[in-house]
């Protein structure tokens, strides 16, 4: 395979974190979500960046990297990709602890008929929250049946099995209304925890009568509750790191414009929407709808913006025919690490998933001779935040390679750093073909796989393809 424009390497992984150590960042960056839908609800292609306009606390922002939306990639003969298929996991949390009994009873019957009718429980998990405020699993996010894509047809039997049991009085402790908001803001957490290693977009579907809040007595308020209420920046911080979105849905017999407004307000800070009674299968495939036809765009705040506050991003678009959901607000909470260490951790957590990760595009060949495997890599650079330099744009990237045996990861990954600069000729090529690069990689007869990991040290975004070892 041919290389498109230049790539240079610096072996070793401790060179590598000698040269690009920096002295002190500058700013962090704001990625996003955006789902454009034309006046019938569908979604709307061939947008480019021009026609997105972003303001941070009023604040016009520039638009730094823009991508439009995934895809799933063609098979080639002899090549693995990490975007065979778009992953898309969700899980359904049915809120028995904020849901009031009347109502709860008809989301029992009408859910189970809804779940039973889904084609397929692919990616889709579901959980109780109990009356005593923990998570009852139904069909459990990791368990030993995490795989069965059959589990939702006879769900209307276990969903009744679990609901008896579930389904009895509210334990005296939890009239206390802050204990409430405790154990419903932690159910969430632990859901988005446990979503975080899967790859693509998360989404948690929460089944409630409304978003419980405790006033902060020691902050003087003058908005709503997400600027005022206890445990919010917590919440709002562990579900931006997990990149999990929360769409809340309601089946009440009576809602009320606050209820609703509230709902919405939740769905703002994490780039989901809400929904109001909708059937499930209808709201199911909504959001995959979103999740498989959204933009992304990126954004640099300075870190002397990075306040501990609340922060509203308003996307907007020029053409008012589009209506475009998206995250509306953020905890600007100030990363303190080092460049290093962040991209330690966003490599690790690569590293350590049982899922290819497909955020930065990757397609590659590989063929071994006797203990070298030669392998031809291509990143996608629609997915990179490449910079101009110049007449050119550039970018610095991190390959890692990890060996796999039939017992897991085997010895230290081996490291290399990968300086790309590419004429705009070259990147348009690149666009179509991919930046290739090659690499020969040691191997023993123990090595089953290799997983190549890809940081684009722009952004500490990493794409990642576990390849078979045919000798």
């Amino acid at each position: 395979m041919a290389s498109t424009g230049t790539i240079f390497f610096v072996w070793g992984a401790a060179v590598f974190f000698a040269q690009l150590s920096p002295a002190a960042d500058t700013a962090g960056q704001i990625r996003l979500s955006v789902t454009a839908l034309d006046s019938g609800g569908q979604p709307v292609d061939g947008l480019k960046s021009d026609d997105f306009q972003i303001a941070d606390q009023g604040k016009p922002q520039k638009i730094i990297f823009f991508r439009a939306k995934q895809s799933a990639t063609e098979a080639i003969p002899n090549d693995y990709s990490n975007r065979a298929s778009m992953p898309h996991t969700k899980v359904i949390v049915f809120d028995l602890l904020n849901e009031p009994l009347s109502d709860r009873l008809n989301v029992w019957h009408s859910l189970g008929k809804s779940l039973q009718q889904l084609q397929s429980g692919g990616s889709l998990y579901f959980y109780l929250l109990t009356l005593e405020g923990t998570l009852s699993p139904i069909h459990e996010i990791g368990g030993t049946a995490g795989d069965d894509k059959t589990w939702t047809q006879t769900i209307e039997k276990t969903l009744d099995k679990a609901m008896k049991a579930a389904n009895h009085n509210r334990p005296a402790v939890m009239d206390d209304q802050e204990m409430v908001v405790k154990k419903t803001y932690v159910a969430l957490e632990t859901l988005a925890n446990k979503l975080a290693p899967f790859p693509g977009r998360r989404d948690i579907v929460w089944i409630t009568n409304g978003m419980p809040n405790v006033w902060n007595p020691k902050t003087p308020c003058n908005g709503d509750w997400v600027d005022c209420a206890l445990y919010v920046p917590h919440l709002s911080f562990t579900l931006e790191r997990d990149n999990v979105a929360v769409d809340p849905v309601s089946y009440s017999s009576n809602p009320t414009p606050d209820m609703t407004r509230d709902l919405e307000q939740l769905s703002g800070l994490t780039g989901g929407w809400t929904y109001v009674g909708e059937e499930m299968g209808a709201v199911l495939k909504e959001v995959d709808r979103d999740a498989a036809s959204s933009y992304a765009l990126a954004y640099d705040m300075p870190l002397d913006s990075w306040d501990s506050k609340f922060h509203k991003i308003r996307v907007t678009s020029e053409n008012k025919a589009i209506k475009l959901r998206t995250q509306q607000r953020y905890y600007a909470y100030p990363d303190k690490r080092t460049e290093d260490v962040r991209r330690h951790t966003a490599l690790a957590a690569a590293y350590q998933s049982p899922f290819d990760y497909p955020e930065i595009g990757l397609r590659a060949a590989a063929v071994a001779d006797g203990n070298t495997l030669h392998l031809q890599i291509r990143v996608n650079p629609a997915d990179l935040s490449m910079h101009e330099d110049g007449a050119n744009v550039v970018d610095d990237l991190t390959v890692l390679l990890e060996d796999i045996g039939a017992s897991g990861p085997m010895g230290e990954p081996a490291m290399s750093g990968a300086s790309v600069n590419l004429t705009h000729e070259q990147k348009d090529a690149a666009m179509k073909d991919g930046i290739a690069i090659a690499q020969d990689h040691p191997v023993t007869a123990a090595v089953q796989k290799v997983r190549v990991i890809v940081l684009d040290q722009g952004s500490d975004v990493t794409g990642s393809l576990t390849i078979p070892v045919k000798r």
